[in-house]
């Protein structure tokens, strides 16, 4: 066996032995999201328990520009930190701080001025979601962008592994005619899809 064929053997191996845990929540979590069981990533508003709620005084900007720092400044002025995500409905600004275990979220009513905090507790189901969901870059602070990392090498990774696997099937000509039935089943399922979905 040449040192090329081993060095990929052995790079194929311990590739998906690396990318096991990561392989495995995305197929479950897709599965999830395929059958229904996830309900779409939208939590329901009775799972939601409220924290604390207060007036609070708050300048909303005009329009949609500046409201992440806006959402930083009450975050801030809270003593939450973490990555999260802000939308505008009208008068009212949810902020959604994501935690895989415990989500929580401040919704402020400009019209009556108050703001109140509600954190949410999770099912098995409900924290593979997240995971899938999950973003690292652009969220700020050090933990997220490693995660954002993470998954870019899991990408990197997971067409290595297909790559070293594409070559040792090709060194084995006794199983290549299997192979061209799977390759072309797969690509040839993909695109049919594709083009009448």
């Amino acid at each position: 066996m040449s040192n090329l064929n081993l060095l990929l053997r052995r790079t194929h191996l311990y590739l998906g032995m690396l990318l096991l845990p990561w392989t495995l929540m995305y197929a479950v979590s897709t599965a999830l999201f395929n059958h229904g069981a996830a309900g779409h990533g939208q939590p329901a508003a009775a799972a939601w328990t409220t924290l604390w709620e207060k007036d609070h005084a708050l300048d909303l900007p005009a329009g949609n520009d500046g409201l992440r720092e806006t959402a930083r400044q009450v975050l801030n002025e809270h003593g939450l930190q973490g990555p999260f995500g802000v939308q505008r409905q009208g008068q009212r600004l949810t902020i959604n701080l994501q935690n895989f275990l415990a989500p929580q979220r401040l919704t402020y009513d400009a019209e009556r001025k108050r703001l109140r905090a509600e954190q949410r507790s999770s099912s098995w189901t409900e924290v593979l979601v997240r995971l899938h969901n999950r973003t690292g870059y652009g969220q700020g602070g050090f933990l997220p962008a490693i995660w954002g990392f993470l998954i870019d090498l899991f990408c990197l990774g997971t067409l290595a592994w297909i790559g070293t696997g594409l070559f040792l099937w090709w060194k084995l000509p006794a199983t290549r005619a299997w192979g061209w039935v799977a390759l072309g089943g797969g690509v040839a399922t993909f695109l049919v899809l594709l083009g009448t979905l």
